[in-house]
């Protein structure tokens, strides 16, 4: 059970996305702790903690049969989490390929029995954890928009120099 892996699959941002959000945040929300780091932001589609090899490889195998048509994303709103402390961006609808990516992912989780997700599906950028109350807004985030052309697997693990780190280890093209 030692080669087990903490993974995920998710959307990453693109440099001009992390950086109006980074700017927004410098200049716009007041936190009591740092926000999370730049280069893990991300839009999770699947949790899947405690991976073996062999449900690495069939999770990989699965994620290349789905065909779904690149899609955007548009974000002008925040939210927040009091019980976890998670102040968030989420995107201001859910477009059908995003539903069509997240569902079979998060269902073949279930599947492999690596998760069984008692939440429904929220889409959304975590930017700042165990943070409370939340984080002041001084002014709303501009509204900007994120074209999805693909998609991770991601290893989630800690490093003592770096922290947190969430490193893609494998990137699926969106088609339709």
């Amino acid at each position: 059970m030692t080669d087990a892996k903490r993974l995920f699959f998710g959307i990453g941002l693109d440099d001009t996305a992390k950086e109006h959000i980074k700017a927004w945040l410098g200049n716009s929300v007041v936190g009591k702790k740092p926000h999370t780091k730049v280069q893990n932001w991300h839009l999770t589609l699947a949790f899947l903690p405690n991976v073996q090899p062999d449900q690495q490889n069939q999770l990989v195998e699965f994620a290349r049969t789905l065909h779904v048509a690149p899609f955007s994303l548009r974000f002008s709103e925040t939210g927040y989490w009091p019980h976890n402390g998670i102040f968030y961006l989420k995107p201001d609808s859910i477009p059908e390929p995003l539903s069509l990516l997240a569902e079979p992912l998060r269902d073949k989780g279930s599947e492999l029995d690596i998760y069984h997700n008692p939440f429904g599906f929220a889409p959304h950028i975590t930017l700042f954890r165990s943070h409370k109350p939340s984080p002041e807004i001084v002014q709303a985030i501009p509204p900007f928009t994120l074209e999805v052309k693909q998609f991770h697997l991601y290893h989630s693990y800690r490093c003592e120099e770096r922290g947190l780190i969430y490193e893609p280890i494998e990137t699926f093209m969106l088609n339709a």
